[in-house]
């Protein structure tokens, strides 16, 4: 089963519920904690100064993860449709990556968000992108818009 840091900490401060025992509970913290829980701790500059406060910045933290991983997991399905527009698909694209960075804006590397943008082009695009290696988004972007209007001139013809 996995280590479920928000849960526990719930069962942890309905026993530490007031101020008398604020000390207690920031003393325990070392020894309450596991794995990515623990890492977090340890990796603070400023360690909580109150049991409240840490209560407060542990949730925070963990509850941004849950929802980050969420986004990310959404982000990296996206797909466009095989009638959706480039723009279209961009527009879709740069929302759901927008929302992960206001979270986190480090959490994907340029490379990353390339590739994934590239991975969830329409087949016939993704074929003609793939082979010219663009080295960032924007080029990605005006390769796969040149591709798309060289089609639609194509089919108009």
């Amino acid at each position: 089963m996995a280590y479920a840091p928000i849960a526990k900490l719930d069962n942890f401060t309905s026993e530490e519920d007031n101020a008398q025992n604020d000390a207690r509970g920031l003393q325990a913290i070392p020894y309450f904690l596991r794995d990515t829980a623990d890492t977090w701790y340890q990796s603070l500059a400023v360690k909580p100064q109150t049991f409240n406060d840490f209560k407060m910045e542990f949730v925070r933290y963990f509850s941004n993860n849950n929802s980050i991983n969420k986004l990310a997991n959404l982000f990296t399905t996206i797909k466009q449709g095989d009638t959706e527009t480039v723009t279209t698909y961009l527009r879709h694209f740069h929302r759901n990556l927008c929302q992960i960075q206001a979270i986190q804006a480090d959490y994907f590397t340029a490379p990353q968000i390339l590739n994934q943008f590239i991975r969830g082009l329409h087949s016939n695009l993704l074929q003609r992108v793939c082979p010219i290696h663009p080295v960032d988004l924007s080029t990605a972007v005006t390769h796969t818009r040149d591709f798309e209007a060289a089609e639609l001139e194509g089919n108009h013809a």
